[in-house]
């Protein structure tokens, strides 16, 4: 039998030492990619919306119980805007078209002018732009309650052109909102807000609700 000299010891371990070398890099790199895509464009929780409890547009009472384990895409419109909340309704209509018959995803739009947009007349605004009710709601209530939701829960401006307070219906004149959307997580709190006027927003909208569905980020 023959045995290995120190000399060829030695040049075995010389010639195992790069791809020792080269395997300890590709873990690493490997480890680095890992880390990274767990932890890369992580969603902030921003706040957590107040628990409400409105009526939609089939007269039926709705609210954040209703909610509860969903992942959801708030707005904030009114049937009779001049301005642009038939952008806001187009794009989260475009939303919902990209991500699908999802089971766990829920649209909601709050009306900013909820006294004069009952719920009759919600429902004919959703008749007229073919909005499912079952997979979007349109919710009107108190106005104090709808305002306060709209200030201090979802942290958006809303400025009722009536009166410096702006607590009152905008009777006559428009009613100064936000059209941004804002994504909502599982447990009801805000994870993103987007600008329905910007479509690099809007495609991170979608990417971001797609990853909340899925779980990655809670």
């Amino acid at each position: 039998m023959n045995e290995a000299t120190p000399a060829t010891n030695v040049t075995r371990r010389r010639s195992a030492w790069p791809w020792l070398v080269f395997g300890a890099i590709m873990v690493s790199a490997l480890a680095v990619r890992v880390w990274t895509s767990g932890n890369r464009a992580r969603l902030p929780v921003i706040a957590e919306v107040p628990a409400f409890e409105f009526v939609d547009q089939t007269a039926r009472a709705f609210g954040s119980k209703d909610l509860a384990d969903k992942v959801w895409v708030a707005s904030f419109i009114y049937t009779t805007c001049p301005g642009p909340c038939p952008r806001v309704v187009e794009r989260m209509a475009h939303a919902q078209a990209q991500l699908g018959n999802e089971p766990d995803l829920m649209l909601v739009s709050f009306s900013v002018d909820p006294q004069a947009d009952t719920p009759e007349v919600l429902d004919a605004y959703a008749r007229l732009r073919n909005i499912d009710s079952q997979r979007w709601r349109l919710l009107t209530g108190p106005v104090d309650a709808v305002v306060s939701l709209i200030r201090k829960g979802f942290m958006l401006a809303l400025q009722r052109s009536d009166t410096p307070g702006g607590q009152k219906l905008a009777t006559d004149g428009p009613v100064i909102h936000s059209t941004r959307l804002v994504l909502v997580d599982r447990g009801g709190r805000i994870r993103g807000y987007y600008e329905t006027n910007d479509a690099a927003d809007m495609e991170r909208l979608v990417a971001d609700t797609r990853n909340l569905l899925r779980n990655k980020w809670l």
